[in-house]
């Protein structure tokens, strides 16, 4: 590095990731957000230096997502669900068919992976991508659960790695600046949750960035796979479709085409007669049994409280919800008028908030999706966002309680939409701007 100031700029990201990572439980909400807090100013000082080269930024990202090898995820217990599922495959059981609370004969291993996780009345939800990646580590670990994680960690590390290089890739293409790579991969959130916690929105979101990297090099059929197995990871990427129809134009009946054999193909090995039942019923229960962390739909859910008498109004709100996403996704699509590239990055970014506004459930490492989109554009809400998230984790009280806090809620929601309402103002300036000077009359 330039300085020496670097070096302690750059232990203040990572000692306090690595703590997190060994030592915190996610009940312990003190500890938790005081070393998160250090990290992020660790993490800003050190980009707003600007004395990094793209090596060095690169090998410090590679750094601390090595350093966390050995840590077993403490902030999520998704991963016990993971490698059940792995152990389901390696056995020539379907996941999508077998729930893991009615199997009567289970080993020691497998009844200790029931016991710790969260959905065992729940088939699974994960696409076959994602039970790839969980039946890998698990022909090499056995049944031992700490074995099976690093086997893990090694991959999305893998693939964290190959995000940084399709992100320079593409920051490059569209001529923006290469440093901007950083903002994501030194993120404190993206570390912990990804490489820590062992969630794979990284992994989807860089099948999606390279499926983007194809087409605007005009290679269609590449492209359609890939993007076919961002969605066989985990299903968001299917939001993202509508605006593809104007940019492909008559390409785009083809390119769905490629997109939905590749899904197709990628399921076809769990194809019984349950599959469909199984998993519209687990993506139902997901729709009208959970709450953690909403906005909107908190709002919703305490009108309609009024109205009902029912604390939690999950199955009415469940039912019309995906709906206003749909519509709303499907209208901005139709009224877009950049119909460029590098703008499809901004509507993807803004169908995103508003399906994360309407959600009944907005995990921490949910926001990463909009945090890499958002590199391609002028918005940096994602980044405050990513911050603010953290707060969620108070809720989390020891012994399987969850009580949220109202205060840390709206502390969460009105700065992020003060944070918003700013840049989108700042943004119609620059437009107006923009059009005033090359004499272009903004009256209607």
């Amino acid at each position: 590095m330039q300085s020496k100031t670097n070096y302690g700029l750059a232990l203040f990201l990572i000692l306090p990731i690595v703590f997190i990572g060994y030592w915190i439980d996610r009940h312990d909400s003190t500890w938790l957000l005081a070393c998160f807090a250090v990290s992020f100013v660790g993490y800003i000082t050190l980009l707003r230096s600007k004395k990094c080269t793209l090596k060095e930024l690169l090998v410090i990202g590679i750094l601390v997502r090595l350093l966390l090898l050995g840590a077993t995820p403490k902030l999520s217990d998704d991963y016990y669900r993971f490698a059940f599922d792995g152990q389901l495959i390696l056995s020539g059981e379907n996941p999508y068919t077998v729930l893991p609370n009615e199997i009567e004969q289970r080993t020691d291993f497998e009844t200790s992976l029931v016991k710790n996780m969260n959905s065992p009345g729940y088939y699974s939800v994960y696409p076959p991508i994602n039970q790839i990646f969980f039946s890998l580590p698990s022909f090499f670990s056995g049944e031992n659960l700490i074995i099976y994680a690093i086997f893990l960690r090694i991959l999305i590390i893998l693939f964290e790695i190959l995000m940084a290089l399709v992100l320079l890739k593409l920051l490059q293409f569209f001529d923006k600046n290469l440093h901007l790579f950083a903002l994501y991969f030194l993120n404190p959130l993206v570390v912990v949750e990804l490489t820590g916690n062992l969630h794979f929105e990284g992994v989807t979101m860089f099948f999606f960035l390279l499926s983007i990297l194809f087409l605007v090099k005009g290679k269609i059929l590449r492209s359609g796979i890939v993007f076919a197995i961002a969605v066989g990871t985990k299903l968001i990427p299917l939001l993202f479709l509508p605006f593809f129809i104007k940019r492909l134009k008559q390409q785009s009946i083809a390119y769905f085409t490629i997109v939905a054999l590749g899904i197709l193909i990628l399921f076809i090995p769990f194809v019984n007669e349950k599959l469909l039942g199984n998993i519209a019923s687990s993506v139902d229960l997901y729709f009208h049994t959970f709450m953690f962390n909403g906005s909107i739909f908190y709002v919703m859910n305490t009108f309609l409280q009024q109205i009902t008498g029912f604390e939690y109004n999950l199955y009415l709100l469940g039912d019309f919800t995906p709906y206003i996403v749909l519509v709303a996704v499907l209208l901005m699509a139709i009224l877009e008028k950049n119909k460029g590239w590098l703008a499809l990055f901004k509507s993807i970014l803004f169908s995103l908030l508003i399906y994360y506004s309407i959600a009944s459930v907005v995990h921490p490492w949910y926001v990463i999706n909009l945090m890499v989109v958002a590199l391609f554009t002028n918005y940096r809400f994602p980044y405050v966002w990513s911050a603010l998230v953290l707060l969620s984790y108070v809720a989390y009280k020891g012994n399987g309680l969850v009580i949220e806090s109202t205060v840390l809620l709206i502390v969460e929601y009105v700065l992020l939409s003060v944070v918003i309402g700013v840049e989108l103002i700042r943004a119609y300036k620059k437009r107006v701007g923009g059009m005033h000077a090359a004499g272009v009359s903004t009256r209607t």
